[in-house]
């Protein structure tokens, strides 16, 4: 991302309803599945200007990767320790480190050439029975404007993305699109960017306070859903919970 991008997050990234929206949802399934320690390591690859990392702190002791030094001097904003500057292809973190590694909307992005070998560090470096969370963009038919200006290299099927995490050694226990619910206002405004550019940078525009509520208040639906353990048919997002498998894996790719 450019400077205006991470400028633009840090400052909404703790109100803004997409941010909140994607930590409620990950809360619902962390809290069903986890029983984690204060003294349990986290990892937050491609932690970006920080504002997962406080989110993540009351699992354990969150520390956060990030391949930008712009986007780790957001953090450090934060008064957040811990922030090291590496790809999440290449993790400088002894095998067996993490409790639980997060990726919020990374494997998207085009500095992540391969995301197979991604995932794969992400195993590396969990503990065994560990957990992976992950988050992305989804449905190709969405690409628009909007990916462009946040690097994505590609959006994914869930489908896909939980064969992946198979293959990679992980037991998906909870995979879900997200955001069903706003998936038509999503689409409009995505697909009509194509046409006009200008259209694709709303999302990075302010929002009356009573429409961010309700943009909040809507997602609470989905959230309650998945908690009682119900998925979701489509949607502009995804989100996967697994947990790595001991043993020998087998890494090739179907």
């Amino acid at each position: 991302m450019e400077r205006a991008e991470y400028e633009w997050t840090y400052h909404c990234e703790d109100w803004h309803w997409w941010f909140v929206n994607r930590r409620r949802l990950a809360q619902t399934l962390l809290e069903r599945r986890l029983t984690l320690g204060e003294n349990d390591l986290i990892l937050d690859v491609g932690c970006g200007t920080g504002g997962n990392l406080k989110f993540l702190s009351q699992w354990g002791k969150a520390v956060g990767i990030d391949l930008s030094p712009l986007a780790l001097d957001f953090s450090r904003r934060r008064n957040f320790s811990g922030l090291v500057q590496g790809s999440g292809l290449t993790l400088p973190y002894p095998d067996h480190t993490f409790a639980l590694v997060t990726a919020f909307d990374v494997l998207y992005h085009r500095w992540i050439v391969d995301d197979k070998q991604a995932v794969t560090e992400c195993r590396r470096v969990l503990q065994p029975g560990g957990w992976l969370l992950l988050t992305d963009s989804a449905l190709p038919d969405l690409k628009s404007i909007h990916d462009e200006i946040y690097y994505t290299r590609q959006r994914y099927i869930l489908s896909n993305t939980r064969d992946k995490l198979i293959r990679a050694g992980f037991q998906p226990l909870a995979c879900s699109y997200t955001n069903f619910l706003l998936l038509p206002v999503v689409a409009v405004v995505r697909l009509g960017s194509r046409w006009l550019p200008s259209v694709g940078r709303l999302d990075a525009q302010p929002l009356p306070r009573w429409l961010n509520q309700w943009l909040i208040n809507i997602q609470k639906l989905e959230a309650m859903w998945l908690k009682r353990g119900g998925t979701l048919p489509l949607g502009s997002s995804i989100i996967c919970l697994a947990q790595k498998i001991t043993g020998h894996i087998n890494y090739e790719t179907s």
